[in-house]
């Protein structure tokens, strides 16, 4: 998240003409961007199985689903409709050319499948959601498949196809973007499978917790070094990708869980309040650019993401949790239920 926030810093100031732009940097930071979300896609994953695991039972695909769309839309609906009344983004003709059929596309996170145009995402975050929910859709799929066929080389078989899927996807002859995502959300599925294997002997064998941050920021810059200038649907990058995150999901199970509290408890507070970070820094960077010319940039940025924080930690409390929450009363687990099972 941090990296997305730092790449849509300097490709706003390069296009508000703050500072000079550089391939270079603009290229590593979008990398490290792309990288950030997809360790995220693979962070997700592990917890979302890890949830259904340990509560899945009657109508468990129904009631997951129901608690990720009250948990992804209305902070969505909120930021469509902030971007829609202000301008506050970072694609505004794409904004001033919208169609109807744009608006409804971004309200239902299908921009990627529904295209009236090449991209008709209305703000530069919002690229990521509709996968996010496409993957929502298939993991109580693929969590019952893994249930009934509890085979570890299962997973990685099914890695391996979506990776040959990718590499296939990114050649110019067929070019389909979409396939690079695959071997992202499967390798959090590998960590999950791992994990579970490895509980009985998990602190056993486990590395020391110190090592994990080291690991998690050598990897992190595998791809913006080793990529250069390649794009994410390239099939360089898709392969660095796609491998990058299956190092992360090997990973994961083999070392112990942090447990510094100066670690973990701001980590907590970066995690809980992410999504909204993710969604408004781009109208609060654009906000303090387009109407404070006159304010330095070092001042014009902290205040963008004093901005930032402000409006997360409100969105948050007002919209956020109370729907999440709302979710959750919808879709009470009967851990009797799953206790029995």
């Amino acid at each position: 998240m941090l990296s997305v926030v730092a790449a849509h810093v300097e490709q706003l100031c390069s296009a508000y003409h703050i500072c000079n732009p550089s391939l270079f940097v603009r290229s590593f930071l979008g990398s490290c961007s792309t990288t950030g979300v997809a360790f995220f896609f693979v962070h997700t994953c592990l917890v979302l199985m890890l949830s259904l695991h340990r509560s899945y039972g009657p109508h468990g695909a129904r009631n997951f689903l129901i608690r990720r769309i009250f948990r992804i839309y209305p902070l969505c609906w909120t930021v469509l409709c902030l971007v829609l009344t202000t301008g506050l983004t970072d694609l505004p003709d794409r904004v001033r050319e919208l169609r109807w059929q744009d608006i409804l596309a971004n309200s239902l996170l299908v921009q990627n499948v529904i295209k009236t145009r090449e991209n008709t995402s209305v703000l530069g975050p919002l690229w990521s959601l509709p996968w996010e929910m496409q993957m929502y859709l298939a993991l109580p799929l693929l969590f019952l498949f893994l249930r009934r066929f509890q085979w570890l080389g299962t997973v990685f078989l099914i890695w391996l196809g979506t990776f040959l899927l990718a590499v296939v996807g990114t050649l110019p002859q067929v070019h389909h973007g979409w396939t690079v995502f695959p071997p992202m959300f499967i390798a959090g599925i590998v960590a999950y499978r791992l994990l579970i294997r490895a509980q009985p002997d998990v602190h056993r064998y486990a590395l020391p917790a110190w090592g994990w941050p080291l690991l998690v920021m050598s990897l992190f810059v595998v791809v913006p070094l080793l990529a250069g200038n390649q794009g994410l649907f390239s099939t360089k990058a898709a392969v660095l990708n796609a491998g990058n995150c299956l190092l992360l999901g090997l990973a994961i199970p083999s070392f112990r869980e942090l447990t510094a509290f100066w670690i973990v408890r701001p980590a907590e507070q970066i995690a809980k309040y992410s999504y909204g970070v993710y969604l408004f820094h781009v109208p609060a960077i654009v906000l303090c650019l387009r109407f404070l010319p006159r304010l330095p940039i070092v001042p014009k940025i902290a205040l963008a993401l004093v901005f930032t924080s402000a409006i997360s930690f409100l969105a948050f409390h007002v919209i956020e949790n109370p729907l999440i929450r709302i979710g959750k009363r919808l879709t009470p687990i009967d851990f009797r239920v799953r206790q029995a099972a």
